[in-house]
């Protein structure tokens, strides 16, 4: 554009005058009327309180949210050109990999950028067919080891040399990682690390330190623990091997933080960005070169906190919003999980939508046009500041305790990480937290297409998910259902009329249809009819819905009269009824917030009472 084309530019949008942060609020509190502006607040795991809306003002006295791109300390990230990310698969290597040395090449001639190699036996890995099949100078491609990382890197470098094949353009990264994923660092693997940094020196593009954030996040870790907790875990590195010898600037460079990619999207974005902050604030903290905080490369994944078994097609559309988070937060590598793989090895298919969820949002979706597109925004910029700043603050209160590995044996981190996984079960539990197809909007048609039983029994099996007490109770009606042939049963019971017992009645038949209960809604005038024709119901269980309490009352004894016994639940807050209704004759009580673990319990334990009564 010429200088004279600038100076003819007309500004847009003239007609409207601009407005101030009080001039929104009094325009929500007038459409809002009688409910209170403060009540749209949203309050967070983390401790941080989101408002309704944010303005100008909220970021006029934020730093670095005006650099540009490539400028310390790096919260908009180091890429200058493009917001280009690899797309890399992950592939399980058994035995000695041939197999999955095969089929990464195939996945890296259908689109992937790399490989992610997870290597179960590293000692029997065919590192010779690898350097054959793959052009390691070409192609990224990482390892995850669980022992013996330098031996494995000795035999990686000695068939390159025997290949001719130069260690210089090596990229990808090496994942073994003591002390996130076991607390702690032995003198021995603190000596295999200061092996792989020796080997790796003349590979700058491929990383030996590997901090794993996803070991706080798969268990249900806040997104300020996340971040404070990993870059514990990488200062705990640096001491260690700093005090060893190793100069801090081979440390710096080789770091890596692998971070999973959650459900939370604007958070998901805010927290790369943090992370790149403090971890900039962490070099300068040492005393070294600024520059060396654009060192720190972040592999993301899709987060295994939010893949669920049942109605798993549903984790497609979880990856791509979580794969999309971590490619606008500017992450350098992106793995995306196959939506199948919380119940069975992924195939060919699975595979090959998860990775072209990243293929998509950059061909289709050109997300690596844009570098940082969240610049700028009031929520994000505001948001990153509050993780960054709450983070910090733990993070400083790690290091006071002795730094990570002390903080982490005398309980705090995984103590804290405990508290905040137990609230984000309970309000899945009760419904405030909502896994689609899990604890609200199930398939009714679904039919498992595994084996419940040896599933729930497989080491595999993650049990560290927040979908995972729902899915167990889900899988014990399915063996009810290959046992018996038939579904268990529920039928809600309206007994008269009322909005606020039909909420409640709603709300009882899909908690039932997400147990996998075959259920229906019946309506009845009286208490009379409704227990006269559910006198001999094969239902296992009847959840009542009433406006009046005397019919509430009189319909417990009446069904406990009758031949058929099944759980009796009321479909209303008892409050200060509970002891009355109990005496009635029910079993429990459902309404929205209730603790829907504890109901499923119950329900499947008298299934499992009635089943051996019937095999007695």
């Amino acid at each position: 554009m010429t200088t004279d084309e600038q100076q003819n530019q007309q500004p847009l949008f003239t007609e409207f005058s601009p407005a101030s942060k009080a001039d929104w609020e009094l325009k929500a509190r007038e459409d809002l009327r009688d409910t209170p502006l403060e009540s749209l607040t949203w309050h967070t795991y983390e401790g941080i309180d989101i408002k309704p809306y944010y303005a100008k003002e909220d970021i006029a006295d934020l730093p670095f949210t005006s650099q540009n791109p490539g400028d310390f300390p790096f919260l908009r990230g180091d890429k200058t050109g493009s917001n280009s990310w690899l797309n890399v698969q992950q592939v399980e290597a058994h035995g000695n990999g041939k197999h999955a040395i095969d089929k990464a090449l195939d996945a890296l001639h259908r689109g992937a950028d790399g490989i992610y190699f997870v290597v179960h036996q590293q000692e029997l890995f065919d590192v010779a067919h690898l350097v054959r099949q793959i052009d390691l100078g070409k192609y990224s491609v990482s390892y995850a080891v669980k022992e013996q990382p330098d031996c494995f890197l000795q035999r990686l470098y000695a068939e390159l040399e025997r290949c001719n094949v130069s260690p210089l353009n090596l990229r990808g990264f090496l994942n073994f990682d003591p002390i996130s994923v076991q607390s702690k660092i032995d003198p021995e693997e603190s000596r295999d690390i200061i092996k792989i940094l020796d080997l790796t020196k003349d590979s700058p593009d491929f990383y030996g330190i590997t901090v794993n954030g996803t070991s706080f996040s798969s268990i249900g870790a806040s997104i300020t623990q996340e971040i404070a907790y990993t870059l514990s875990a990488a200062v705990a590195y640096a001491d260690r091997l700093t005090t060893a010898g190793q100069p801090l600037e081979s440390v710096l460079r080789n770091m890596q933080f692998v971070m999973a990619s959650g459900t939370n999207y604007f958070f998901e974005i805010a927290k790369l960005r943090a992370l790149r902050l403090l971890w900039a604030a962490v070099v300068e903290a040492y005393k070294a070169e600024p520059a060396l905080a654009a060192s720190l490369r972040i592999h993301s994944t899709t987060s295994s906190w939010y893949q669920t078994t049942l109605d798993p097609y549903v984790n497609m559309l979880r990856t791509t919003t979580e794969a999309m988070s971590a490619v606008i937060a500017g992450c350098d590598s992106l793995t995306v999980t196959p939506f199948d793989s919380t119940f069975k090895a992924s195939d060919e298919f699975s595979e090959r939508i998860a990775r072209n969820v990243s293929i998509i949002l950059k061909e289709e979706a050109y997300l690596d046009k844009a570098i940082d597109p969240a610049a700028g925004s009031y929520y994000l910029e505001s948001l990153t500041a509050a993780l960054a700043q709450r983070a910090w603050e733990l993070f400083q209160e790690v290091e006071s305790m002795g730094g990570f590995e002390k903080a982490y044996g005398e309980g705090f981190i995984l103590g804290a990480v405990t508290e905040v996984s137990r609230r984000k079960f309970r309000n899945i539990a009760t419904g405030r937290e909502v896994l689609v197809g899990t604890n609200k909007y199930p398939n009714p048609k679904e039919s498992l297409s595994f084996d419940p039983e040896e599933l729930i029994q497989s080491a595999a099996f993650d049990t560290t998910r927040g979908a995972y007490p729902t899915e167990v109770m889900r899988m014990a009606t399915e063996l009810h259902l290959r046992k018996r042939q038939r579904r268990p049963k529920a039928i809600v019971a309206v007994i008269g009329g009322s909005e606020k017992r039909q909420v409640n009645a709603s709300f009882a038949q899909e908690f039932f249809s997400c147990a996998g209960f075959e259920t229906t809604q019946e309506h009845f005038a009286t208490v009379e009819e409704a227990s006269d024709k559910l006198s001999n119901t094969a239902a296992e269980v009847v959840v009542v819905s009433s406006p009046e309490a005397a019919y509430i009352r009189e319909f417990g004894p009446r069904i406990r009269n009758h031949h058929a016994k099944p759980t009796l639940i009321l479909a209303q807050d008892p409050q200060h009824m509970k002891d009355e209704m109990l005496a009635n004759g029910y079993n429990e009580f459902i309404f929205e917030d209730c603790d829907m673990s504890t109901i499923l319990q119950l329900v499947q334990r008298r299934l499992a009472q009635d089943e051996d009564q019937k095999n007695a």
